[in-house]
């Protein structure tokens, strides 16, 4: 029954939110297949949001089983807010994200706006995964022009796993340092302790997770300070109480949350003016660092200024950056990484331009981090369903559990001796638990391999 009140609801969450992207797909046995939902202003939320997104998919715990899909970013306050989810019968591989990217895609075009940095090469959206092959594969068809970063955390926990833990605080500082000299000196490291480890993280595209390649290739769009995909494990933990009820619940159960989570947040900053309080912090720390700093204009374009740093109380050589105040560029890094100026950009405003720290906060911090970007975030909710209303299609099934490859990687099971009906499986007195026919268990015939000795 819940699963015949699937399309119903979904159509009642589109008539009463027009514009919403919301439908169910059947297979020819009436069967159902997928669902997605994207609310009609999510295309308006991510002119709101620091142009990062992270994608993940999670198993569904109830009986009836299905992946849920899941594309998440991040408020100024690190507040998590989904734009999108579905539910397939598809596994996390190539065809469950192709067909999930596709309809994001299309009920958000501006994931794939042009990017306001005129250095960029890339699409506005820079997508965050956790180098899935299918995802990353499904990425690169349909959005070709779009960033796509790997999580750090991954990368460190594989080296961890295959060469040792001792050399995971070395990956991590690859991907955090925005120095040229010590990512150098940290890849040297690294190839005389564990040449395996070596190999196998400059064997992934440095300009994917580390924060040094943004110092190599300009062209590169800002990550805001996300290193790993920590954005959809958080989400998929917002929802887990979803995932352990049939696919009715799950829906609304996510939808329902979503929308008491915009409620509070529209109280939450209402009548606030200025920057957020993490980014005021760090802003006016950085100001006060700067005083010592000296500026001068350097070649002929009026657009690039030195900035000299006194470090240990002397005048040394290796203090002298160069800014580049209309791009918002440092050579530390800093500044381009997150959208906030670093100690350099700072002196540039304080000694050459003769600013006070709100002239900074209100002109050269991003957007982004602004309290009338979060109002204007969460200015809009949708209507929810009221369910128990729905009648049911009296049409729609539940999916077919026994049908389908079970959720992550095949695994191998080994058999130490030859089993008496190897020949004859049909005379075995086993039973698979998911199809409930005799001659074989649930390993054969669904994705799994039996080695017999």
């Amino acid at each position: 029954m819940s699963f015949q009140l699937v399309g119903p609801y979904v159509e009642a969450f589109a008539q009463r939110n027009p514009s919403s992207t919301a439908f169910m797909e059947r297979g020819s046995d009436h069967r159902i297949q997928r669902v997605f939902v994207c609310p009609s202003f999510a295309n308006d939320v991510l002119m709101c949001v620091r142009p990062v997104i992270s994608i993940d998919g999670a198993h569904m715990r109830s009986e009836w089983k299905g992946t849920l899909y899941l594309a998440t970013v991040k408020s100024a306050e690190d507040e998590l807010y989904p734009v999108a989810f579905a539910i397939t019968v598809d596994g996390e591989d190539f065809q469950g994200w192709l067909w999930f990217l596709q309809h994001l895609k299309a009920s958000a075009p501006n994931l794939i706006a042009e990017h306001f940095r005129r250095e960029c090469s890339y699409r506005l959206f820079t997508f965050m995964s956790d180098r899935c092959k299918g995802l990353n594969t499904a990425l690169g068809n349909v959005f070709p022009a779009n960033h796509n970063c790997f999580c750090a955390v991954h990368i460190r926990r594989n080296v961890e796993s295959n060469h040792g833990k001792k050399f995971a605080s070395t990956v991590t500082a690859l991907s955090q340092t925005t120095s040229l000299p010590e990512k150098r000196a940290l890849l040297t490291q690294l190839q005389q302790k564990s040449p395996g480890a070596y190999k196998y993280v400059t064997d992934i595209d440095a300009n994917r997770w580390m924060d040094s390649a943004w110092l190599e290739d300009e062209k590169l769009p800002p990550r805001y300070g996300f290193r790993n995909s920590n954005i959809s494990e958080s989400a998929n933990n917002m929802v887990g109480d979803a995932r352990n009820g049939n696919w009715l619940d799950a829906i609304d159960g996510i939808l329902i949350k979503m929308s008491l989570r915009i409620t509070k947040s529209q109280s939450k900053y209402e009548g606030k003016d200025g920057v957020v309080g993490s980014i005021l912090g760090l802003a006016t720390e950085r100001w006060e660092k700067c005083v010592g700093c000296r500026v001068y204009a350097s070649g002929n374009d009026g657009e690039t200024y030195s900035v000299y740093q006194k470090l240990g109380g002397e005048l040394e050589e290796e203090s002298l950056l160069k800014v580049r105040p209309v791009d918002c560029v440092c050579d530390c890094g800093k500044w381009q990484a997150i959208g906030v100026p670093c100690v350099h950009g700072m002196a540039y405003f304080r000694h050459q331009m003769k600013w006070r720290l709100e002239d900074v906060l209100d002109q050269a911090v991003d957007e982004y981090y602004k309290y009338r970007t979060q109002r204007e975030l969460y200015r809009r909710n949708f209507v929810p369903v009221w369910r128990h209303l729905l009648e049911p299609d009296m049409m729609t099934l539940p999916p077919d559990g026994a049908a389908r490859r079970m959720p992550g990687r095949p695994k191998t099971v080994r058999l130490r001796k030859n089993s008496r009906y190897a020949h004859e499986p049909e005379k075995s007195p086993t039973i698979c638990s998911r199809c409930h026919q005799p001659g074989h268990n649930d390993i054969i015939g669904f994705g799994k391999v039996i080695i017999v000795f």
